[in-house]
């Protein structure tokens, strides 16, 4: 199916999606009911009882399951859409039908995910976004033939792509791919997998078998237990094993990772099991985001986000561009597959007597923390042992957001180059520089608060917006050198109105450019 020439041919029919998505659309309810039943009738057939006793005390459930169907076969058949010759048009709805229409120019993203469970079933699942849809659902979703990908793909980057044009491709090194799912790995995410994973078993399996995992994780945690309570062992097992658990699942999704530019249109591919591939508008990218842990700036490597609406908006996906990279690496290959968006280093900095106020908050929280962890030693004398533990691993994350904030003072700053600005910040234990052009900003504010005043210098609060409001906060820079770079004299004269300009910074993490 295709759209059909300007001017020649008929007026394309609309296509339905593929069958399965009438399990998609109700198989949360059919879980309620269909695994008992065929747990149930599964006991029958082993002990040999009677089928006909088992019709008897479930025709009811069955009656319910087959009602469960007919309305997800009802909405399957109403879930139409069409390639038109300048948009994709777009038809649900039961008792009211609902229509969307998409122009081809104005998505910003086209993706498509091909579970390992779809394939048996030729079935893939495509989105397409577009910068007037909501952060939470895509603007076209619907689960299709594979065979009718091509058309839709050619269609929506028409306006994009030209044939003549050359292909740009980026394929990261595996160890790049590792130190993102490092970096990425977020043990909450594993623990709720993990428990998920137990809980769906328990379903499907029995009871039986969630208490028998659940034993089998309290005996691991008693035996690993050498010299500490065995409560802060099963609390140490839960943390490093969802970690693991996240890591191992973000290393699986972004494998085969590779990107290329050809004309305005981005592809990007990833994952193992479940292959996932984006067609992004360039000219709808909102920013460049690089991202570091203190680890990884240690070793100098950068991983490389974009900000386009739709694209890393699924369950655990990331807006991944560059998975990691050393500087001249990272330089280099953004000017391969993102030129309009340049980085350049730091105009201005927070000056050295602004140290202080990087310093403050984490050194209080060390302090707080080891006040409570004396308190409740005293307190609680019968469980020192515990005590003692857990305070020692609070201890951790404040001396290791000590030494970020540290970190940040001589990262922070804003920069300026051609037609977009550089800002370098830290949020939480992440090390960023965010690449934003001018038309993407929506909104600055310089802010102060009560001892800012005194000392003369504020936060630098920028909003950037498509789907959903981005804040960007650079903390304690010198007030009238941030009113001055961010053209806002008009509310504060600069300090010296003569002096022109210097020559915008060039050189991606150089220090190079005016003095003040």
């Amino acid at each position: 199916m295709s759209g059909s020439p300007k001017g020649t041919g008929p007026v394309p029919q609309y296509t339905h999606a593929h069958p399965v998505n009438i399990l998609e659309q109700t198989s949360r309810f059919l879980a309620l009911l269909l695994f008992p039943l065929l747990r149930a009738l599964l006991s029958i057939f082993l002990s040999g009882g009677d089928l006909y006793l088992w019709l008897r005390g479930a025709w009811f459930d069955i009656c319910i399951l087959l009602l469960i169907l007919g309305m997800g076969f009802a909405g399957w058949f109403r879930c139409v859409y069409r390639l038109e010759e300048n948009g994709l048009r777009v038809r649900k709805g039961l008792a009211v039908a609902r229509y969307r229409y998409l122009p081809y120019r104005k998505l910003s993203v086209l993706s498509v995910e091909r579970p390992w469970y779809l394939i048996p079933f030729r079935a893939i699942r495509v989105r397409a976004d577009t910068d007037g849809g909501t952060a939470a659902l895509a603007d076209f979703e619907m689960t299709i033939w594979s065979r009718e990908l091509e058309p839709l793909c050619r269609m929506a980057n028409a306006p994009f792509v030209r044939e003549s044009e050359i292909k740009r491709v980026y394929l990261p090194r595996n160890f790049y791919i590792a130190v993102l799912s490092f970096v990425a790995s977020n043990t909450l995410t594993g623990v709720l997998f993990i428990s998920t994973f137990i809980s769906g078993a328990g379903k499907v399996l029995g009871d039986q078998v969630e208490d028998l995992m659940m034993q089998q994780l309290t005996e691991l945690s008693r035996l690993l237990a050498f010299g500490i309570p065995p409560a802060a062992a099963a609390l140490a097992i839960v943390i490093l094993g969802g970690w693991l658990v996240s890591f191992l699942l973000n290393l699986v999704r972004h494998m085969l990772f590779s990107a290329t530019r050809q004309g305005g249109s981005l592809h990007i591919r990833s994952g193992l099991l479940t292959r996932r591939e984006y067609w992004l508008s360039v000219r709808r990218v909102n920013l460049i985001e690089l991202q570091q842990t203190l680890m990884t700036k240690l070793f100098g490597l950068y991983a490389a986000f974009i900000h386009c609406s739709g694209y890393g908006k699924g369950k655990d996906e990331l807006s991944v561009l560059m998975p990691a990279a050393a500087e001249e690496e990272l330089e280099r290959n953004l000017e391969l597959l993102m030129p309009e968006i340049p980085l350049c280093g730091p105009e201005i900095r927070p000056r050295l007597k602004f140290l202080t106020r990087f310093l403050i908050p984490p050194l209080g929280w060390i302090l707080a923390v080891t006040l409570l962890w004396i308190g409740a030693f005293r307190m609680f004398k019968p469980i020192n042992e515990m005590i003692l533990y857990v305070g020692l691993m609070a201890e951790v994350p404040c001396v290791w957001y000590l030494l970020v904030k540290l970190v940040s003072f001589f990262h922070t700053g804003i920069g300026l180059s051609k037609n977009a600005y550089t800002f370098r910040y830290t949020y939480g234990y992440r090390i960023k520089t965010v690449a934003v052009p001018r038309e993407r900003i929506v909104r600055v504010a310089v802010t102060q608060s009560l001892f800012q005043v005194m000392s003369g210098c504020c936060n630098v609060v920028v909003h950037t917006v498509s789907e959903g409001r981005k804040r960007h906060v650079i903390p304690n820079l010198d007030l009238r050198q941030a009113l001055e770079l961010l053209n806002l004299t008009d509310c504060y004269p600069p300090e010296q109105p003569g002096k022109q300009k210097g020559k915008a910074v060039s050189a991606l993490f150089k220090g190079r450019g005016r003095r003040h």
